[in-house]
């Protein structure tokens, strides 16, 4: 399946998600930065490129449900990035995401459980006298757990672990990552 069927494919999933409770759905954004995963490029200065890791944006849809809608899925689709630039070249890895999450509220805490879909990563990167590398990672499927904090009614500050491998050419690097994200609701 290429990634523009893959990407059809996950928004279809939202939409049906939305249709039996499209009065109870909200939508949410969200903002992270996530790091970890093997090394995939490193700069002269100490930067790193790690698979798996990087700025995240999102947006989705929440809905709520059960005794005093205190559990919760959440929907999302994503853009993960990240870049590094050195004197003799730079690199980028990027990624589009789709995120499952279900999640219990206990006061002003939030826990939860999820799948993270990473479609189409790649690895790009060009080094000045040796040319440039790309490489076009497998489709990745991944575990979240999560930790969020209600800030205000609408803001949401939390951690996040995703473990999860990227494989290309029948190779598979370590893309687990670990990161803080702030999520607000309309």
């Amino acid at each position: 399946m290429t990634t523009g069927n893959a990407m059809k494919h996950y928004i279809t999933a939202v939409m049906l998600f939305l249709l039996p409770g499209l009065g109870h759905a909200e939508l949410y954004f969200e903002l992270a930065l996530e790091g970890g995963g093997e090394t995939l490029a490193r700069s002269s200065d100490g930067l790193e490129l790690n698979a798996g890791g990087g700025i995240k944006f999102a947006g989705g849809v929440i809905n709520n449900f059960g005794e005093n809608n205190h559990s919760r899925l959440s929907l999302a689709l994503g853009y993960l990035s990240d870049s590094i630039d050195a004197s003799n070249g730079e690199g980028d890895l990027d990624s589009f995401t789709f995120d499952a999450i279900y999640s219990r509220l206990f006061h002003l805490h939030r826990l939860g459980v999820g799948l993270s879909y990473h479609i189409g990563p790649e690895y790009s990167d060009s080094v000045d006298g040796f040319g440039s590398t790309r490489i076009e990672f497998d489709d990745a499927l991944g575990i979240i757990l999560q930790y969020g904090y209600a800030l205000t009614p609408g803001f949401q500050l939390g951690a996040r672990y995703t473990l999860m491998d990227y494989k290309a050419n029948g190779l598979s690097i370590d893309a687990d990552s670990f990161g803080v994200f702030l999520a607000f609701g309309m």
